[in-house]
């Protein structure tokens, strides 16, 4: 499915972050563009649409984004780079996405937030300084892989300070964290997957996916984890509409 993504749409689940806002966004941006004949204007359309629809969802509680679940690379954002990305306010989220993960030039994000060339700059910049205040993997796939089996296998490797988040959970520390994640060295039906570009777990139940965990590693220690537990939205992430 990703390689079929184009521009637009990988410009929308950047912004949003949710596989049915994306298309929802894409497809009203299509709507409108038909009605000008100005199809060179459909990435600032589909821009446009997603802010607007991530001010209308910041009245909402948390919920957990949609990763790209896969069984080799991919490089679409990891679980810890939308959860990031969704605790931006709409405008700081469009800035940072718009300049930091597609190179657009201020004087064309600025109309869009409302601002001034340097007042999306700062905007951007804000964004920036959260984002990039996560855990990051410093270690490729493969790496990461040998560091979450030794997890598995019982081995010592959470970082003193990791952190948990989840649907209802957000943890911090190893004595906090251990507790809740070892529930995965023991339970029955745990398989590899890439989530969003990092080492994961699908867990199941009688062949059907539950649950999806995202693990971020640093200088060989587990530095984040991030988990989808809430079964309805693990199902549509394996099976959506």
């Amino acid at each position: 499915m990703i390689g079929e993504w184009d521009q637009e749409n990988r410009l929308a689940y950047r912004m949003l972050g949710r596989f049915a806002e994306a298309a929802d966004a894409v497809r009203q941006a299509r709507r409108k563009i038909e009605k000008t004949g100005e199809p060179s204007w459909l990435h600032t359309v589909v821009a446009r649409v997603s802010l607007t629809m991530l001010r209308a969802r910041a009245k909402n509680g948390f919920e957990m984004p949609d990763p790209v679940v896969s069984t080799g690379p991919n490089h679409e954002p990891g679980l810890g780079v939308l959860t990031a990305l969704d605790a931006l306010t709409p405008d700081e989220r469009v800035a940072y996405v718009l300049h930091d993960m597609f190179e657009e030039p201020f004087e064309q994000v600025a109309p869009l937030i409302g601002r001034t060339p340097l007042g999306a700059l700062q905007v951007e910049a804000r964004a920036r300084k959260r984002v990039e205040n996560r855990p990051v993997s410093d270690v490729g796939l493969a790496e990461q892989r040998e560091v979450v089996d030794a997890f598995l296998a019982g081995k010592d490797v959470l970082d003193p300070d990791v952190t948990l988040r989840s649907e209802e959970i957000w943890l911090r520390g190893a004595g906090m964290v251990g507790p809740k994640a070892a529930v995965l060295q023991t339970a029955p039906c745990v398989e590899r997957a890439v989530v969003g570009g990092e080492a994961g777990l699908v867990s199941t139940v009688e062949g059907q996916p539950v649950a999806l965990v995202a693990f971020t590693v640093r200088e060989r220690k587990i530095a984040a984890i991030h988990a989808i537990t809430d079964r309805e939205h693990v199902r549509r992430l394996f099976s959506p509409e």
